[in-house]
């Protein structure tokens, strides 16, 4: 198949699987409910219902080149980055590097775009860099996730201020990870907690903390940048957009969300979280689904 039309298929998928995903629900990721109950009906096994505390999140990762501007300055323009922090948190991920904002569930303009929901004008398939990869992922309130951002280097350096100090540290065979907790608030609300993460070095057996205490566990060491912590609350539908200020390449936002390729250059990346659902609420021991 020539290479524009393979790039032509490729963008008419990832346009048919996030319009189904962000429109359709439930449907497009099992049978509808009337399907359960008529199996069940026939004598198959109960249909699976959702744990009450359950949260489902629909998780999107967006490439663009470096210089798009759709991804790097419009999309932003049309994003709340004010309400979506307290002020000390998004000046801290901003010293570092990081964009963070909301949106509400009808996304603005840009943010269908890049999502694949609305056409956009491409003036040469052969050099189109775009990517759109996206998947839903069912959690208990409180369960913890994580969502690597980056590929594996052999090496690099990042830059964390504090208290106006700079300190630069070198990883071998690194790669950055978001840990991603939902917490179900009142009905309809979510808080999602974001921890960054470096995991570098050789992966082996190591002394891990767990619920029965230590225990050993094979993986790489795990440096948890705690005070780059954030947590943002949404209502079931809205959308959030992680992503770069692309000031500095050794900041942690850049070697996060983004990354050198051999034959597109520098892409960056945008981690796009919609809340799909929050579960259900028991109230005076009667469940009730929303």
């Amino acid at each position: 198949m020539p290479v524009a039309d393979r790039f032509r298929c490729a963008r008419w998928l990832a346009v048919v699987i996030i319009t189904a995903a962000t429109l359709g629900g439930c449907a497009l990721f099992g049978p509808s409910e009337e399907a359960l109950k008529n199996s069940t009906s026939r004598g198959g096994l109960p249909a699976l219902r959702p744990a009450t505390d359950a949260v489902q999140l629909q998780i999107v990762f967006i490439e663009r080149p470096s210089d798009d501007a759709l991804a790097s300055k419009l999309v932003w323009q049309e994003l709340d980055q004010i309400g979506a922090l307290p002020p000390a948190t998004r000046t801290l991920l901003i010293d570092h590097g990081f964009r963070v904002g909301q949106t509400g569930a009808s996304p603005p303009p840009a943010m269908q775009t890049l999502l694949g929901l609305t056409e956009e004008v491409v003036t040469d398939d052969l050099n189109d860099d775009r990517l759109i990869r996206g998947r839903r992922m069912g959690l208990r309130s409180g369960q913890e996730t994580e969502l690597a951002t980056s590929d594996s280097v052999p090496e690099c350096r990042m830059i964390y201020v504090s208290s106006g100090d700079e300190e630069t540290i070198e990883y071998a065979q690194a790669r950055c990870v978001l840990r991603l907790k939902p917490v179900r608030q009142q009905d309809g609300w979510v808080r999602l907690e974001f921890t960054p993460e470096v995991h570098h070095g050789a992966a082996q057996m190591r002394p891990t903390p767990s619920d029965e205490g230590w225990a050993l566990r094979g993986g790489q060491k795990i440096d948890v940048r705690h005070a780059l912590k954030f947590s943002v609350t949404l209502s079931t539908g809205d959308f959030l957009v992680i992503g770069c200020n692309g000031k500095n390449a050794d900041l942690p936002g850049s070697r996060f969300f983004r990354r050198q390729t051999e034959n597109a250059g520098e892409q960056q990346r945008l981690l796009v979280v919609r809340v799909a659902d929050a579960g259900m609420t028991t109230t005076n021991d009667s469940t009730v689904n929303r």
